[in-house]
């Protein structure tokens, strides 16, 4: 009996080991991330603190002048890195386990065919993005395969980008988006059948490209080469007919270092572009347009003015003074003070003296300094400056708490120049009202100020 267990415990001893794998479930263990980016390390090295972090999160925490743990808070007492070979090891057995990543043209497939399904979705976006990054060295085979079927795949990403995904995967099919946008270009300026559907989706992919913050200024530098080195002038017209998207990537030309002055003229003059400028304004609302406005006047001056005023932009821009968030409204003001520096346009701003003193009154303690400033500039110009237009400073005496919001912006944190507009255009104000009978008192109910 005793040779019998001493039998079993021998084959105990001498049972081969099982094989070294990792758990089965893919999951990727927390210990493999690096605390910093929370992907997994690469290089994992180690701080005096025991504290292990991915090679370059930690440098670049160094580099800024950190001498601390960012994991324990810890200060260092020497910023050497020790690489954690152990760690390096149980990473790549780990990876080994996974399943091959799925080429980009299978990637697209499956986003085709997750329509309607967020999470499958955005898990194909979010594997597309990571073959894009630049330590990958794949960018290349995902342009290659979303542009071989540019039909399909951009709209795939352009419907995620405006879904209801996390901000972080939209941004990521923006990205795919940017590494394709050239091929989207000759679009602008095609034909056949295809050619209206073509052109809407390519002016939105490179509106998405322009807006977008994770996009970079060499890779937004590169596109706007490409678009002015073609047929600009039918550029152009693509683009002013595609609408808002269009004149977001108009307005991404004009405010950029890469055209020359004589490309920007040349858009500048067209004659279509500030009567569908506005068109876009009233049609769609668009901030877009009233920057694009504001790029063509800062490059052509006054012909642009000129322009702008004789294709109707007064009272579009009044209407965005008064429903416009705070950034649009104070560029429609701004514009507005363009306008009124040229005989037509003042002429248009007479006109409609009703609309425009009730939008800039309405709003002029509402938007920020610069629009306060630019609000006071352009009823100085309009009531004042050369004799002035009666029938602003009519509009502007009648409008509600005028003497008030006057004596506010002239006791404000504002320039001379405004303070000394300010207070002449108080002065006709106050005539205009004795004129008219008006009750020669200024009503402040929700703003308290001393009058001069």
């Amino acid at each position: 009996m005793d040779g019998a267990v001493a039998g079993k415990q021998a084959r105990r001893r001498i049972r081969p080991p099982e094989a070294l794998v990792m758990a089965a479930s893919p999951s990727t263990p927390a210990a493999f991330r690096c605390p910093i980016s929370l992907e997994v390390m690469r290089s994992p090295v180690s701080l005096p603190t025991g504290a292990t972090y991915d090679r370059a999160s930690i440098q670049r925490w160094l580099d800024t002048g950190h001498r601390t743990c960012p994991a324990t808070r810890l200060p260092l007492v020497s910023t050497d890195l020790v690489p954690n070979l152990l760690l390096r090891r149980l990473i790549q057995l780990h990876a080994a386990t996974l399943p091959s990543s799925p080429s980009p043209e299978e990637v697209l497939l499956q986003l085709a065919a997750a329509d309607g399904e967020p999470a499958a979705a955005e898990k194909a976006v979010r594997s597309l993005a990571a073959k894009i990054a630049p330590e990958k060295g794949k960018r290349a085979s995902v342009a290659s395969a979303v542009a071989a079927d540019l039909d399909s795949a951009v709209p795939a990403l352009l419907s995620f980008a405006k879904g209801g995904a996390g901000a972080d995967a939209r941004v990521d099919a923006v990205r795919i988006l940017a590494t394709v946008a050239p091929e989207l270009i000759p679009y602008l300026t095609g034909e056949g059948t295809e050619k209206g559907r073509r052109i809407r989706m390519a002016v939105e992919a490179l509106a998405a490209v322009f807006s977008a913050d994770g996009v970079g200024e060499d890779t937004k530098e590169g596109l706007i080469s490409a678009l002015i080195a073609g047929d600009l002038g039918r550029t152009v017209t693509a683009l002013l007919a595609a609408g808002a998207n269009g004149v977001v990537v108009l307005e991404a030309i004009l405010t950029s270092p890469v055209p020359d002055a004589d490309a920007k003229t040349a858009i500048a003059d067209r004659s279509e572009l500030f009567p569908d400028l506005v068109r876009i304004l009233r049609d769609a609302a668009s901030p877009a347009a009233i920057r694009c406005m504001a790029a063509a006047v800062h490059v052509r001056g006054r012909p642009a003015r000129v322009s702008m005023a004789r294709a109707g932009a007064v009272p579009a821009l009044a209407l965005a003074v008064v429903a416009a968030p705070t950034a649009a409204a104070e560029s429609a003001l701004g514009l507005l003070v363009e306008a009124a520096r040229c005989s037509d346009g003042k002429a248009a701003i007479g006109t409609d003296a009703e609309e425009v003193a009730a939008a800039v009154m309405g709003r002029m303690i509402r938007v920020g300094p610069a629009g306060r400033e630019a609000a006071v500039a352009l009823l100085w110009l309009a009531c004042c400056a050369g004799g002035g237009d009666r029938r602003m400073r009519e509009a502007v005496a009648s409008a509600p708490e005028a003497v008030g919001k006057l004596l506010v912006v002239m006791q404000g944190d504002c320039s001379p120049a405004t303070s000394r507009m300010a207070s002449e255009l108080l002065r006709a104000v106050r005539m205009e009202q004795e004129r008219k009978g008006l009750a020669a008192v200024y009503d402040s109910r929700t703003i308290h100020v001393m009058p001069y």
